[in-house]
């Protein structure tokens, strides 16, 4: 047991005395490591909003020898990088700054040891925009789908809050007509939910608030039926339209919530002067041109209907197309 004892006293001993040979020539050689650093915007004036900021921070690849930066590696973080915004304030009511690499390198440089170089920044170009209250308030619309289970309808959306404001150059509010979620795709719901949605947004814009609330109401389909009178649209004066049936059933799917709103007089089918008058099988198909709000997949039962178009000044006088020649 001694023997193994001593055995690993020296073979720990010449790993250390690698390792110190290691690290004294990783001294001499040169690398290259990543850091990071923090940036602050300052001396913004009162009233300027940023409507797109700085990154919170970028990163460097940095070169040099290995006993300079050793420091470096132990948060691999470097001071804050303090911007002055009043060094690319237009004063106008809307601008931007950019700032590349070459701008910034001299104040970089301090940070770093003295004989260590930039290799690459990223992002290679930091970017600001400001706004002086140039906006205006636009309504919020859905971006994508929300689609209910079989036998369900998504029968009401809401969006809290409705509109938003939005901070931008005037050549973008001059072609804008909305506020839009980002991609929302939402399959089978089943049941009434509220969801945060972020807005979408542009370079250079910002947004108050940036997100809203969307209240999606999920409701299960019922079907329903009612007995509406067939109508004659654009007849002369002297006629009048005869159907047989004259009631048609009209089967409809609605929202159980709205089941006890629908009236029957809110579907409208009618049928044309001008379709039946070179119509000769006595046969035509009704249409229906008006029907409730929220109600779906419509059914007329039957699909044709015979019919006369009866002479008012006489009315014992029936035109039907199988006697038209007999006239």
């Amino acid at each position: 047991m001694g023997n193994r004892t001593k055995d690993l006293f020296i073979f720990l001993f010449f790993v250390v005395i690698c390792g110190v040979f290691w690290f004294v020539q990783a001294l001499s050689d040169t690398f290259t490591m990543e850091v990071t650093v923090p940036i602050k915007l300052d001396n913004v004036p009162r009233g300027v909003i940023l409507t797109t900021e700085l990154p919170k921070q970028l990163k460097l690849s940095i070169h040099d020898r290995g006993a300079e930066i050793i420091p470096l590696f132990i948060n691999r973080q470097l001071d804050t990088l303090h911007i002055d915004f009043s060094n690319y304030d237009t004063h106008e009511p809307t601008g931007y700054g950019v700032l590349l690499l070459s701008q910034l390198q001299p104040a970089l440089k301090k940070m770093l040891p003295a004989e260590a170089s930039i290799q690459s920044m990223s992002p290679d170009t930091l970017i600001f925009y400001y706004n002086r209250g140039v906006h205006r308030r636009f309504p919020v619309r859905l971006q994508g789908t929300i689609e209910a289970k079989a036998q369900y309808c998504v029968s009401g959306l809401h969006f809290a809050p409705d509109s938003v404001e939005v901070y931008a150059p005037l050549v973008m509010l001059d072609t804008m007509h909305a506020v839009y979620t980002e991609p929302l795709l939402l399959a089978d719901q089943e049941k009434s939910f509220a969801k945060r949605v972020s807005l979408a947004t542009r370079r250079g814009m910002r947004i108050f608030p940036d997100s809203v609330l969307i209240k999606a109401e999920v409701d299960i389909l019922t079907r329903q039926t009612a007995e509406v009178p067939v109508e004659g649209v654009n007849f002369p004066a002297d006629k009048a339209l005869r159907t047989f049936p004259s009631y048609l059933r009209v089967t409809y799917l609605v929202p159980a919530a709205l089941a006890n709103a629908i009236r029957k007089e809110d579907f409208v089918i009618v049928i044309s002067y001008a379709e039946l008058i070179e119509n000769e099988s006595g046969k035509c198909t009704p249409h229906i041109t008006s029907q409730p709000d929220g109600v779906s997949g419509v059914h007329i039962d039957p699909a044709e209907v015979d019919f006369l178009i009866e002479s008012i000044d006489a009315k014992s006088e029936l035109v039907h197309p199988e006697n038209k020649q007999a006239k």
